[in-house]
Parts: structure tokens; C-alpha cells; sequence
């Protein structure tokens, strides 16, 4: 069984490509990885991005997917519509293949910077060519807002994101990040079941969390566990290494040190 990475290249290893194969193989998943997007960036600055060429990206799949028995794959920045096209190609072409597919729609660096282009024309590829293909989507409030143009004024409003996202195919819709004082909250959307899970909020900020919180989901779902189960347990999985970096900063940031 293998997991397939296909995301943006953080040199720091806090996130993106490296820090999703980092995490598949805690969790005693065998992965490998095809960046999509090249950025320049440390754990306090983001510089800017650049994207891989379509050929390169586009040969890069036809070679891992000709040679490895890819089970689960994890997406997270894309970066352009054209990179999007392909992977929608692939993902379309062996989806009778592949397990399970989670996507982490990054549509923003935690240092506020935008990470894709064409607004209109990426989200609608995403929406067209790569959503009815995704078993789960990660996205934060922000991410979960751009995609569906709804603005959530209460908790409760994330219900109905969910059920635009659902509309375009997604089987189970994971929002992260309602904020109160004190916690913070992830909301579970699938069909016929929906739940909020809270956990206590960490103090500090923290570089790649989103990564490494899907990439966990596909760990756990590749090792048998049920979406309910497998968000339960990245997310408390993900908790007790986010409290353990907060005793050992690391650059101009705390990040996920794994």
C-alpha cells in the first residue's frame, strides 16, 4: 500500500509535500511525493511561490501512477488552473484504483499570502474536475468561505457549507477552525451525520497544522478506519504533537516539528 503526495514544496519541511510524506510515514503509511508549486518561505516569511511546469508535473504522475500501486493520495496547494486540469486528469483516470483521495484545498499561506491563481477559472476546475473525485475536504473557515461564497456569521452556519461542498461530490466535508476564546472547533459534515469536536486552544502559532492534519485522515483511513474515525484520530493525534511543540521553538515560528 503506498500514499501519494501531490502538493506545494516548503523548504522548511513544515508543510506541504515533504511534511505530508513525513507524517504517512509516522503513521506506518509508505508515500511519496510530486510538488506542484515551489515556494520561498521560512517558518516567519513568505516570500512568494512559484509553479512547476505542466510537462514535468504531468509526467512526473504518469510515472508514479505506471509504477506504484497508489492506494490513497493526499492533494494539497495546487497553485494554477493548468496544474489543476492535470490533476483532475489522473484522478479521474484512476479513481476505480485508489482508496481513498483527501483534499486540503491551501488557498492561503498561514502568513497570509495568497496561493493560487486566476480566481475564478481555479475554482472552477476545482470544482469541476477535481471535487467529484475527493472523498474528504479539509478546508479552514477562510478556504471553506472562498469556495462555497457564503460568509458564516455563527457556528451553526457551517452546515450549510457543508452542503454546497457536498453538492459538488465530496462525500465528507471537514471544516477546521471556529475560534471562541478559549477552543477551537473542527465541524464533521457527512450525508447523515454531522458533529462539532472541540479541543482547547494551544497558545502560539504554528506553520503547517493543515498538512499534517489531512495527511493524518488519509493515514488512518488507509489503515481501515472509518471517516468518523479517522477524523477523530488525526485530530487528536495532531494535538498532542502541537502541545509538544510549544516547549521547543523552532525559527522565527512554533510549527509542527515532527
Amino acid at each position: 500500500m503506498l500514499a501519494l503526495s501531490i502538493a506545494g514544496f516548503d523548504p522548511t519541511g513544515g508543510a506541504g509535500v515533504l511534511n505530508d510524506v513525513k507524517v504517512l510515514n509516522l503513521l506506518g503509511i509508505k508515500s511519496a511525493g510530486i510538488p506542484t508549486t515551489l515556494t520561498l518561505q521560512n517558518t516567519s516569511v513568505f516570500k512568494g511561490w512559484e509553479p512547476v511546469n505542466p510537462d514535468y508535473l504531468k509526467s512526473s504522475l504518469e510515472l508514479i501512477f505506471s509504477d506504484l500501486p497508489v492506494k490513497g493520495i493526499k492533494i494539497g496547494m495546487i497553485g494554477t488552473s493548468e496544474n489543476a486540469e492535470i490533476i483532475g486528469y489522473f484522478l479521474k483516470k484512476y479513481r476505480n484504483k485508489i482508496s481513498w483521495i483527501v483534499l486540503d484545498p491551501v488557498l492561503q499561506a498561514s502568513l497570509n499570502y495568497p496561493l493560487f491563481s486566476s480566481k475564478e477559472e481555479y475554482l472552477n476546475i476545482l470544482k469541476t474536475k477535481i471535487f467529484p473525485y475527493v472523498d474528504v475536504i479539509t478546508p479552514n473557515v477562510f478556504e471553506a468561505s472562498v469556495l462555497t461564497e457564503k460568509i458564516p456569521k455563527k457556528k451553526k452556519d457551517l452546515l450549510e457549507l457543508c452542503k454546497i461542498l457536498i453538492s459538488f461530490g465530496i462525500k465528507v466535508i471537514i471544516i477546521t477552525g471556529w475560534e471562541s476564546e478559549l477552543f477551537t472547533w473542527d465541524f464533521f459534515c457527512e450525508k447523515d451525520k454531522a458533529f462539532f469536536f472541540k479541543k482547547k486552544k494551544l497558545k502560539g502559532n504554528f506553520h503547517g497544522t493543515g498538512c499534517a492534519f489531512s495527511s493524518a485522515i488519509l493515514g488512518f483511513l488507509l489503515k481501515g478506519f472509518s471517516c468518523k474515525e479517522a477524523f477523530k484520530k488525526a485530530k487528536n493525534w495532531l494535538y498532542l504533537y502541537l502541545k509538544k511543540s510549544t516547549k521547543e521553538k523552532i525559527g522565527g515560528n512554533l510549527w509542527l516539528f515532527l
